[in-house]
């Protein structure tokens, strides 16, 4: 099997999840301080920058077009829909709903959740011809 390495922007993917991840439990568990708030908001905004800066022209961090590339599409509208939630919860916050603010919390980082792991899946699963598998032989 061949082994692949992991890229700068992946990288910086999984550190802004695991970020956000200690953020929103930051949240959860103390009720909305800012510091969770200010750490989500940092978490969204590294992967913000490193989806929209390769397409701006930014080429160090750009990654090349492998894998299964509907994966890749679902994987952007999941995380573009997570940016969405994250916003609507801040407006939630902003207004002291805090029951809608929590419940959209938790729904951004389930769909954060699914974007990464629908995104890493899509570029390092090869179809079934090309895994190498000798076992089924």
């Amino acid at each position: 099997m061949k082994k692949s390495s992991i890229r700068i922007p992946e990288w910086l993917y999984i550190f802004s999840f695991l970020l956000y991840l200690f953020g929103s439990s930051m949240t959860l568990i103390e009720h909305g301080i800012e510091l969770s708030l200010w750490l989500m908001t940092f978490a969204l905004l590294i992967t913000l920058l490193t989806t929209t800066l390769p397409w701006l022209g930014i080429q160090w961090i750009k990654l090349e077009k492998k894998g299964w590339r509907l994966g890749w599409w679902l994987s952007l509208f999941l995380q573009v829909s997570s940016w969405g939630t994250f916003g609507v919860a801040m407006f939630m916050r902003l207004n002291r709903n805090l029951s809608s603010f929590f419940t959209f919390i938790t729904m951004t980082t389930l769909l954060w959740a699914a974007w990464l792991i629908l995104f890493i899946y899509s570029r390092y699963a090869p179809p079934n011809d090309q895994t190498g598998d000798k076992l089924n032989n």
